[in-house]
C-alpha cells in the first residue's frame, strides 16, 4: 500500500487504520517473542538453595531473579533459604519483598552475626527439622547471594541427573565464571 493510500485510510477511517497497523506488526512479533522464549520445564529433582547474608543489598534483585526465571519451573522445583548472618543494610527488606511474592518457595531466617559457615549450617538444620521441608529436595546448593546464575542453570543439573540417574551420584560441580565489577569483565579461568 502507498503512502498516500495509507494516509487516507488514516483521514477516513482512524480506528481501522490503528487496528490494521496493530494486526499486522505487534501479533507477528509477539507470536516471535513467544516462539523463542524457552518453555518452563518441570524437573526430575528438587533443589534447595541455603545462602548465608550478609549486607549485599546491592546484588540481591540480581540474585533472585537469576533463580525466579530459570528455565527450570521455580516454583515447583526450587527453594531459597536465605539465612540473613546480622545484616547492617536493606538485605532483610529486599529478602522478605521477594518471599511475599515467592512464600511457597523463600525462607527467611535471621540470626546474630557468626560467619557463613554457621548461616548454612543454621540453614541445612531448617531442612532437616522443619516439617514443611525435611525430606523435599533431593539436592542442595549454596549459591551465594552476590552471586547469579544462568537462566539454564538448573535445567542442565537436571538433565544431566536424568540421563545419569542409574548412576550414584553424590556431588555435582559447575563451572564458575568470575565477574570483576570494578572492570566490568567476565573472565573464565575457574579450575
Amino acid at each position: 500500500m502507498s503512502l498516500q493510500k495509507k494516509i487516507n485510510k488514516l483521514k477516513r477511517e482512524p480506528k481501522l487504520f490503528f487496528k490494521d497497523m496493530f494486526l499486522k506488526r505487534y501479533i507477528p512479533l509477539k507470536n516471535k517473542v513467544e516462539s523463542a522464549t524457552p518453555k518452563k520445564k518441570y524437573g526430575y529433582c528438587k533443589y534447595a538453595i541455603v545462602s548465608a547474608v550478609y549486607n549485599v543489598e546491592k546484588y540481591l534483585d540480581d540474585y533472585f531473579k537469576s533463580i525466579i526465571n530459570q528455565r527450570l519451573d521455580f516454583k515447583n522445583n526450587i527453594h531459597i533459604i536465605c539465612v540473613d548472618d546480622g545484616s547492617s543494610d536493606n538485605s532483610a527488606k529486599i529478602i522478605k519483598h521477594y518471599q511475599k511474592k515467592y512464600p511457597k518457595n523463600i525462607t527467611y531466617i535471621y540470626k546474630e552475626n557468626g560467619g557463613q559457615a554457621s548461616a548454612r549450617n543454621l540453614g541445612l538444620k531448617l531442612l532437616q527439622e522443619d516439617p514443611n521441608l525435611k525430606d523435599k529436595f533431593t539436592w542442595v546448593t549454596f549459591t551465594d547471594p552476590d552471586d547469579f546464575v544462568d537462566i539454564d542453570y538448573f535445567y542442565e543439573v537436571d538433565e544431566f541427573l536424568v540421563k545419569n540417574r542409574d548412576d550414584s551420584i553424590s556431588m555435582i560441580a559447575c563451572n564458575l565464571i568470575f565477574y570483576f565489577e570494578k572492570h566490568e569483565a567476565y573472565k573464565d579461568t575457574h579450575p
